[in-house]
């Protein structure tokens, strides 16, 4: 019971801080919206920008990805997240963002990326 309370808070933890740093309001279901990458990549954008070079995203002829775009969002992500600084034991696994199995480890993962882009001053490119 005290797991689930605290897998409850980490999950808002991770709505608030999507929602605070990309002024977007994501739908009920987190895992949902996380697991096509799109989110997370303009997330690591918005911390350090040009951190994720391209960003497959949805289109109003095609509203859902392939699984292969999916997973390159992810990939992607995760790339940007160790170019910033992320540690290799902060990191969750593709799977746990496309499969939603993990959002605990997502929410780690996040966290650390905040922590680390707030601990750095921006790089002048």
């Amino acid at each position: 019971m005290e797991q689930l309370r605290e897998e409850l808070e980490l999950m808002e933890q991770l709505r608030d801080i999507i929602e605070s740093r990309l002024k977007v309001v994501l739908p009920e279901d987190l895992g949902t919206s996380l697991m096509d990458g799109v989110v997370l990549c303009h997330l690591a954008n918005h911390i350090r920008p040009r951190s994720v070079g391209s960003i497959h995203v949805p289109s109003p002829a095609v509203p859902k990805l392939s699984m292969a775009k999916c997973r390159r969002n992810v990939e992607n992500f995760l790339d940007a997240c160790k170019k910033i600084g992320v540690p290799q034991d902060k990191l969750c696994l593709p799977h746990h963002i496309l499969e939603e199995k993990g959002l605990v480890k997502v929410c780690v993962t996040v966290q650390a990326l905040v922590d680390e882009a707030s601990s750095k001053p921006p790089l002048l490119v």
